[in-house]
């Protein structure tokens, strides 16, 4: 049997609105920690976006070495396998990976090439133990992906060519018929974004992984779930914003041999600063919002977004009046999430180039005026956009 933790998306070094979060982090990686310790797994897969940056503070960078080096400390038969994601800087990872090797760390940052520039598929192939085969592939865009077996595949192509290579590899020595996981950090089709900005995201079939594997380890989505049977997103450990509202947690699998399907449990990870929205469905008016705000019992510490209705504006001392209270609280005040009570300025954010270069520019400053501070502009400061818009127009002129 196969037992692993499937964890990814940690974001160290994120902060959110200005506030460190680095305690947070620390809490993440202490329970890490602490599951290792209780599970005793064979590995522990951390599926890419170590950091929330490619260039992450000497801070942060020590808050990771720590933390893998008592995870290592906690389960020292472990073996530990890294791959970088979107999110990390490939050189960065890999600058000490041989340091790593000594505890039983492997760190992938980029695809291995040989000196022809194909792929280098027995880099990425790694055996843990005689329990299981990780086939680990960091983050690359699919047009970034080598060529395979001499094969001359068009970019496009080039992806499922190389996972599908990579899962032959791994199935060739797999000799002992141990289950096989592949691990990468990207978005397959039919995958819930909900949480993501925007909600865009480049996603890619899941026949692009190929053929062979009995569970895929996959970072890059934040909310935890299941696409397919075998393939799982672990998601964050921690939320990195006020849209992921889910469990954040890390999954313990078990695989009894090659071919069986994946047992998996999940381990709820505590946030000692929790995410809230108030109200967390519909918005309110200012003043149903203070009465709510008033009467919240909120753990100390905890970071809050305001869902507010807007009809005309809100009162000259709303973020005064709402930063006391939370502070009285012991919280964080982040921002007021506002939304006026019909749609005026839907059809703004979807105007085309075209459209926006047959309006006149005050007509272009009143729309983002409307759109962002959620009323119009007075006389006053239409005529002070006239003046300045005067002077500018003069000033080219010359």
């Amino acid at each position: 049997m196969f037992k692993f933790i499937h964890t990814s998306d940690w974001h160290l070094g994120h902060n959110l609105y200005g506030y460190d979060r680095s305690q947070e982090q620390k809490a993440f990686l202490q329970q890490m920690v602490d599951i290792v310790r209780k599970h005793q797994p064979d590995a522990l897969l951390v599926s890419g976006d170590i950091f929330h940056t490619a260039a992450p503070s000497n801070a942060t960078v020590s808050l990771y070495v720590n933390a893998m080096l008592d995870i290592h400390k906690a389960c020292t038969s472990m073996a530990i396998i890294v791959i970088a994601g979107n999110h990390d800087s490939a050189s960065r990872l890999e600058s000490d990976k041989r340091l790593w090797e000594i505890a039983g760390v492997n760190v992938l940052g980029g695809i291995a090439r040989n000196q022809d520039g194909q792929a280098n598929l027995e880099r990425h192939i790694i055996k843990v133990g005689g329990k299981g085969i990780v086939a680990a592939v960091p983050f690359a865009y699919p047009a970034g992906f080598p060529q395979v077996n001499d094969g001359h595949a068009d970019r496009d192509q080039r992806q499922p060519a190389y996972f599908q290579a990579l899962l032959d590899q791994a199935s060739a020595v797999n000799t002992e018929g141990v289950p096989v996981v592949l691990m990468a950090h990207l978005a397959v089709n039919n995958s819930d974004l909900t949480g993501h900005d925007n909600n865009i995201m480049d996603c890619v079939e899941m026949a692009n992984l190929g053929q062979g594997y009995d569970y895929a380890a996959l970072g890059h989505i934040h909310r935890p779930q299941n696409p397919d049977s075998h393939i799982r997103y672990c998601g964050t450990p921690i939320a990195v914003s006020f849209d992921e509202q889910c469990e954040h947690s890390v999954s313990i699998v078990e695989i009894e041999a090659h071919g069986c399907m994946p047992r998996i449990e999940t381990k709820a990870i505590k946030n000692p600063r929790p995410l809230h929205t108030i109200p967390a469905s519909d918005p309110v008016d200012f003043d149903t919002l203070m009465s709510l705000l008033q009467e919240a019992k909120l753990e100390e510490h905890s970071y809050i977004r305001l869902n507010v209705l807007i009809d005309n504006g809100l009162p000259i001392d709303a973020n005064e009046r709402v930063a006391k209270v939370l502070a009285d609280k012991g919280c964080y005040y982040c921002e007021m999430k506002k939304t006026r009570r019909n749609a005026i300025g839907q059809a703004h954010r979807q105007m085309t180039a075209d459209q926006l270069s047959e309006i006149s520019p005050l007509e272009v400053a009143k729309r983002h005026y409307n759109d962002t501070l959620m009323q119009e502009m007075s006389p006053e400061e239409i005529e002070l956009f006239n003046e300045a818009y005067r002077l500018v127009m003069e000033d080219r002129s010359k």
